[in-house]
């Protein structure tokens, strides 16, 4: 079985696995920045219009962000938009 895993992780194109590691990386960010910030995820969706559901689906790193989307949310955290993507970077190696 994990053979298997790991012949489709080898096979799937780089730019899949840059887009899905970037999704998750800037949901791993969002979920540190509601800690610093000491709001709930049902505070946060209150805080910027959105259903608490939203807010889950944008924590899984499945959320494809606009950047409407990432402009409000900074908003809603009192970050700059960059901040956002402030994540430790894998040198082009989404793998890492």
């Amino acid at each position: 079985m994990d053979e298997d895993i790991n012949n489709m992780i080898d096979q799937t194109p780089l730019l899949t696995k840059m887009k899905v590691s970037v999704r998750m990386r800037i949901a791993a960010r969002i979920m540190d920045l509601l800690g610093e910030s000491g709001l709930t995820k049902s505070e946060f969706a209150s805080k910027i219009g959105k259903q608490p559901s939203e807010i889950t689906k944008w924590l899984s790193g499945t959320h494809n962000f606009t950047i409407e989307t990432l402009c409000e949310i900074a908003i809603a955290l009192d970050v700059e938009p960059y901040n956002l993507l402030n994540f430790k970077s894998t040198k082009g190696n989404p793998n890492v």
